[in-house]
């Protein structure tokens, strides 16, 4: 099903993370109002996702909030409703306004779990309130994402394996959909004079992918859909990076080392039977895939391209 995004930069937030500017980010300066979503809805012909991305969907105020639900309603039969918001706007009260509505996702903006991550980057919550937020969402039976990132403050590999643990137990057996995103450094921000002050190191590419390599592995072992690694690449977003692991096939890196640890994890030393779907995830990039499943498994890139069947 396409998927019509529209974005409300930063609309809303209760909070300005350290790290944050929507408008670099999506090079959008303004959000559309209701009725202009409600023109362009009007106009498509087949049933879509309409997105509202950017801001804090259920921090909106509640007149605002239903105005554009309303002109959710003008999209064709059969269309959904997707959404990202803040753990904080995340209540019974409001959760019941959805109901009756066709749900792709409430996406909720986690980033971290982990108190001492959330506190430096000014969240403005704990770790147990986003994931009573989380509950509060399966409570009601609807659809439900997670974004996650890589490289914050303060934040470790550890933490991070332990936040996807934890989301996982949450869920249980039911999905969730995961976004990794890597924290970048954009101009203007707090997070950017960190790094001016020397407060702050930004994740270098090379170890960014390693370790998203390892989330991406770890959380489809448990059960996660994997919606997106990497931040969509914009002119705008490239004009504003002034560090951190900026590459625009960064989701295509992390994950080609995500299949050679499960290569690795199934046969530690070969040989390997891979779909030719996967061809441009070890070829690709210079043969980036190929050698790091070489370097896991202990051989050169040859040795292990030798071990490899495709079907």
């Amino acid at each position: 099903m396409k998927r019509l995004p529209f974005f409300l930069p930063m609309a809303s937030c209760p909070h300005r993370c350290i790290y944050c500017d929507q408008i670099s980010i999506t090079g959008k300066s303004a959000a559309p109002s209701p009725d202009d979503v409600a023109r362009q809805l009007a106009l498509e012909k087949e049933p879509l996702e309409v997105c509202f991305f950017g801001g804090s969907f259920t921090c909106l105020p509640k007149e605002r909030r239903e105005a554009y639900i309303g002109a959710f309603l003008k999209a064709p039969q059969g269309s959904r409703l997707r959404f990202s918001t803040h753990p904080l706007c995340v209540s019974r009260a409001i959760l019941s306004g959805f109901a009756g509505l066709s749900l792709a996702s409430i996406e909720v903006g986690i980033s971290s779990l982990d108190d001492a991550v959330l506190s430096t980057c000014r969240r403005g919550y704990r770790g147990q309130e986003a994931v009573e937020a989380i509950k509060e969402i399966l409570n009601f039976s609807y659809p439900v994402g997670v974004q996650l990132m890589i490289g914050l403050p303060g934040q470790s590999e550890e933490s991070s394996m332990e936040d996807i643990d934890r989301l996982a137990y949450v869920k249980g057996p039911r999905d969730m959909e995961l976004r990794i995103y890597p924290c970048l450094v954009i101009e203007g921000t707090p997070l950017a004079e960190m790094v001016h002050s020397g407060a702050y190191v930004p994740l270098s590419l090379e170890e960014c992918v390693r370790r998203s390599g390892k989330l991406l592995q770890r959380a489809r072992s448990l059960g996660f859909t994997i919606l997106r690694v990497g931040l969509l690449e914009t002119t705008s977003l490239a004009k504003s990076v002034i560090g951190g692991p900026y590459h625009p096939a960064l989701g295509e890196l992390a994950r080609a080392e995500a299949l050679a640890l499960e290569l690795t994890r199934l046969s530690p030393t070969g040989p390997w039977v891979l779909p030719s779907a996967s061809t441009s995830l070890l070829l690709g990039h210079g043969g980036f895939g190929l050698r790091r499943l070489a370097r896991m498994a202990g051989m050169s890139p040859d040795a292990a391209r030798s071990l490899i069947s495709w079907r």
